[in-house]
């Protein structure tokens, strides 16, 4: 599904940080000065007397990541479309078995059954005020290999239908637009909407389109937003060409992710399955989407009035709402059949705590070639379990439980990743210490979204990584980048493979990786020639994630205490009130729910405190070890509402949510806003109410844990 709606690096980013280049050589020597002296400084986590091994272990492990070997990786996984439930796929993952094992690692298959939909026939035509077929392929070279297991331009789980009907210009998709229709007196009843990419997740925008009665949607790229207005196109550049598709699903994984017909549990032998009519994720109208290219001559030939002035996109004409001397026809053929999705794991058996698990994950499927989305994760992982094996051949054990997992099934809608979780939700609740996830790591300049307890762990591991591109610090070329203040780390809504483990088991999780502007996302020219020409040379950014991933995972399983703080935590969620109470409280008293934020504050530095205190000392205690870690592992699990969010059960966290009708991006307090936006007085009191639980919970188990 990959990043780009919900991008960790904006044009904006971007360009700071190109222009951030020409400052690094005044500089560079006292940076380089500062990362040496972080190395002396204490490992947060770990006592006295163990850094120095801490250190050389993560010292192999990022010289043993060896750039050439993803490149090898990368080359033979992206040759070939591994969209799930193809044979492109299933030999994806027989070269992946073949390489882990002549690693010497001992990889494992677990297989879920799950349902897919997948076109037969993809058809769109302009049928006024002139038949026009339009194309829903690249214009792929005669040469291009696995040319015809390439999928036409189509979108994941949308229905079969032939309609055809009068074409409305509705900019994004977004609620604000469709209300901006109806302020001007254009309905999309029984019309076929056309709408481009950008400012929300592609299902929200036929979700949306048919609760307005819309029989139909087409959903273009604007040049705008990742064309020509841009920079050059590919090949030239990094930036759309015309005849570009951005495929994609449209599950509604806003209301719960994973196999459609399984929700809340895996989808094994044995399990009840629901009715396809029944799914709360099924889209309902057909919707396919096209290239800027074909958009152009529907959205030419549109009349009406002269949309908005914020609705232009970058084709050279003014685009107009729609009349009736425009139309089309969408028809779409396609088939739906329960398949089979194989994840694959690596495992590292902790020699202390072989219960608690950390597990780095991304998904090894894609929707063309994917070079960028997402073999560039998994060729990543490939070779970090690759260089972990090595250490493991050396004698090396770590403390808690390392896996390394590549899912299946995430362009569709997070199918592996998600039934994992829930086959082993009793397990990883229990002891899982955190998820770290890649996805589409291809690029030039470092991003991470985490839940605000592993941030400092974050910032740490970033002074021990170097940046390829400038030679310091992964953390002093970002403070180049931001004028001396370190990178902003985002917050989590959904829209990859993280979201099972945070947002319905509560499991601290993190997004990493390095990201460069472009616009061949989902499109036929996610490639190879792209990643090694335009995005990531030498494949050196991909290393240096696998190294910055390596490193948490072992900080995190080697550490006497877990580098887990939540202190800040606490902060955050005192903030996140503070605008929640700006925008209104519906009459509801909010004083105790602040209090309640404030005294996990209170409680998570005291815990703080004494872990520091207790690593300090001259000697650990077992016993307390083992109550402190148990009490930074339960705190994110306290967050968690068992009977899930109102709008939607599935999702059970407290505090983050992908928004209702932004899908991608992260609605903070959840159950709060909702209800604010419903004006549901209510709603809100009880959503405090179970707030005010969940905080009281996690103050009571950091107070526990300190003796």
């Amino acid at each position: 599904m990959g990043k780009r709606e919900k991008s960790r690096l904006s044009r904006t980013k971007y360009m700071a940080g190109s222009m951030a280049l020409a400052l690094l050589a005044s500089v560079a020597l006292p940076f380089t000065q500062a990362s040496a002296e972080t190395k002396q400084q204490d490992l947060t986590g770990f006592a006295k007397g163990t850094y120095e091994k801490q250190l050389q272990f993560e010292e192999k492990l990022k010289n043993g990541i060896k750039e050439n070997k993803i490149k090898t990786y990368s080359r033979a996984l992206s040759k070939r479309p591994a969209l799930v439930g193809t044979k492109g796929n299933d030999a994806g993952v027989k070269y992946a078995l073949n390489q882990l094992r002549k690693a010497g690692l001992d990889p494992k298959v677990q297989t879920y059954d799950v349902y897919l939909s997948h076109p037969n026939s993809v058809s769109v035509t302009q049928t006024a005020p002139f038949e026009r077929k339009l194309n829903v392929m690249e214009n792929l070279k005669k040469n291009t290999p696995f040319k015809n297991e390439v999928v036409e331009g189509y979108n994941a789980y949308s229905p079969s239908g032939n309609v055809e009907g009068e074409l409305v210009y509705a900019n994004y998709g977004t609620p604000e637009d469709f209300e901006t229709l109806k302020m001007q007196g254009v309905s999309v009843k029984d019309k076929i909407v056309i709408v481009r990419y950008g400012k929300n997740f592609r299902g929200v925008k036929p979700d949306l389109a048919s609760q307005n009665g819309a029989k139909g949607v087409l959903i273009y790229s604007d040049p705008k937003d990742d064309g020509y207005v841009k920079g050059p196109v590919y090949p030239d550049g990094p930036w759309r060409p015309s005849d570009a598709i951005q495929r994609g699903s449209i599950l509604y994984i806003y209301n719960y992710p994973g196999d459609p017909l399984t929700p809340g549990k895996a989808s094994v032998a044995g399990v009840k399955r629901i009715k396809a009519k029944n799914a709360d994720s099924l889209p309902r109208i057909p919707t396919t989407p096209i290239s800027y290219g074909e958009a152009k001559g529907l959205l030419q030939a549109m009349g009406g009035k002269e949309a908005p002035k914020d609705w232009q996109g970058g084709l050279p004409f003014k685009y107009h709402l729609g009349s009736a001397a425009s139309k089309a026809r969408i028809n779409l053929d396609i088939e739906y059949e329960t398949k089979p999705v194989n994840d694959i794991t690596v495992t590292f058996k902790g020699a202390k705590y072989p219960n608690e698990k950390i597990v780095i994950g991304g998904h090894r499927d894609t929707w063309t070639y994917g070079a960028s989305d997402n073999i560039s994760s998994w060729a990543t992982i490939m070779e970090t379990a690759r260089s972990l094996g090595k250490l493991y051949e050396q004698g090396w054990r770590p403390d808690r439980t390392i896996v390394l997992a590549g899912w299946d099934g995430e362009e569709y809608g997070l199918l592996g990743s998600t039934e994992y979780a829930e086959q082993h939700q009793k397990d990883l609740i229990k002891n899982a210490v955190a998820y770290i996830n890649m996805d589409g790591i291809a690029g030039q300049f470092f991003g991470a979204g985490a839940v605000p307890s592993l941030n400092d762990l974050i910032y740490d591991v970033a002074k021990n990584v170097t940046e390829p591109r400038s030679g310091l610090s992964v953390y002093d070329d970002m403070l180049v980048r931001n004028n001396g203040d370190e990178q902003e780390i985002d917050p989590l809504g959904s829209g990859s493979d993280y979201t099972a483990f945070l947002q319905h088991l509560g499991v601290p999780s993190a997004d990493i990786g390095f990201g460069v502007a472009g616009g061949l996302y989902h499109s036929a020219y996610d490639n190879t020639d792209s990643v090694e020409r335009l995005f990531d040379p030498g494949y050196k950014h991909q290393a240096a994630a696998g190294r910055f991933t390596g490193l948490m995972a072992l900080r995190l399983a080697n550490s006497q205490v877990l580098p887990l703080q939540y202190s800040e935590y606490a902060q955050s969620v005192q903030k996140l009130l503070a605008d929640v109470e700006k925008d209104g409280t519906l009459g509801v008293d909010m004083s105790h729910v602040k209090a309640k934020a404030q005294a996990w504050e209170e409680a998570s530095k005291n815990l703080e405190t004494y872990s520091q205190d207790l690593l300090a000392g001259d000697k650990v205690k077992p016993k307390q070890l083992k109550q402190l870690n148990k009490a930074l592992i339960q705190q994110e699990r306290d967050l968690i509402n068992p009977q899930g969010l109102a709008s939607r059960s599935w999702f059970k966290h407290q505090i983050y949510a992908p928004g209702l009708t932004t899908g991608y991006a992260a609605q903070p307090l959840p159950a709060l806003v909702e209800a604010q936006q419903a004006n549901d007085p209510a709603a809100f009191a009880k959503a405090v109410k179970q707030l005010e639980k969940s905080l009281a919970k996690a103050t009571w188990t950091a107070e526990e844990a300190v003796e």
